[in-house]
């Protein structure tokens, strides 16, 4: 049996993916490539700054700075998890069904090829060398015939593994990101906004801040709608607590009065300004910070 096709055979080879199970095969395919573009659209959408700088802010002037803050995140947190969660079952049940039929059509080629192609084109090299001619395209179609499972095969495995992509991917945002606690963390702190039920403390506020985003999943250039602080007394039992303050509260740290770490507690109580904050106990989003005169 050559290694090389002639051009009858070569047509024959062709024609293999004309056939009703290789067309259904490819037609997936398609499918899936245009569902893979279709969840990465949104995925690109839903992350771009201009959607989320909107949606976070969407919610302004509704309440308080806090509330309006954690409202518009509550949104996007429900957002990204119904799009992870259901692109990551959808793309599961494919996955596995895709692979059950790559697994079934490279059963059947394997048997087509040992039962029927092997023996057909032993016996056309028998005929080789009774002198009998053979015409240019009878390999050509039995290796077409033996082929057209294999070629299905091949296409329902790239199906799978495009699958296995988007479960990958998903499935890595929910639990990385902790997708699935963010939205009832949100609203639990909601909840004690509404309520009235918040922590508070009295502390002295680090001086090393920096601009900051509540958690969760970014894309590059996202906007930081809060100041995040790191507070210390003995009301946090003297361990520093993360504390995201909102802009919109207008808040900033008295410079002339700022905490020292390296100075003794009794240096900083008589000469850093301490303050009064009032945060949610998930999140730590602050809902007042006030000096203490």
């Amino acid at each position: 049996m050559g290694f090389f096709l002639s051009p009858g055979e070569r047509e024959y080879v062709r024609q293999v993916n004309r056939t009703p199970g290789i067309r259904r095969a490819n037609r997936h395919m398609l499918a899936i490539f245009l569902y893979i573009f279709g969840v990465l659209s949104l995925m690109i959408a839903f992350l771009s700054p201009s959607f989320t700088g909107w949606i976070w802010q969407s919610a302004a002037g509704e309440a308080s700075p806090a509330h309006d803050l954690l409202t518009g995140y509550l949104r996007w947190y429900w957002l990204l998890l119904i799009f992870s969660g259901g692109s990551f079952g959808l793309s599961a049940v494919l996955l596995v069904f895709y692979l059950c039929r790559a697994i079934r059509n490279w059963v059947k080629a394997c048997g087509v090829w040992r039962d029927e192609v092997l023996p057909k084109l032993a016996e056309i090299d028998n005929w080789d060398r009774a002198g009998q001619k053979e015409e240019e395209y009878s390999r050509g179609r039995v290796m077409a015939y033996g082929s057209r499972f294999h070629s299905a095969a091949l296409s329902y495995f790239v199906c799978g593994f495009l699958c296995f992509l988007i479960v990958l991917g998903s499935g890595g945002m929910l639990a990385q990101e902790d997708l699935a606690k963010l939205p009832f963390q949100a609203r639990e702190d909601l909840s004690q906004i509404e309520a009235g039920f918040l922590q508070t403390a009295e502390v002295w506020i680090s001086p090393n801040c920096r601009p900051a985003r509540l958690p969760g999943p970014y894309g590059e250039g996202q906007p930081e709608l809060t100041t995040l602080y790191g507070v210390i007394s003995e009301d946090t039992e003297f361990q520093w607590v993360r504390v995201y303050v909102p802009h919109a509260l207008g808040f900033s740290v008295d410079q002339s009065r700022l905490f020292d770490e390296e100075k003794t507690l009794g240096w900083n109580w008589e000469h850093a300004r301490r303050y009064q904050v009032r945060y949610t106990s998930g999140l730590h989003v602050a809902v007042e910070l006030a000096p203490i005169p």
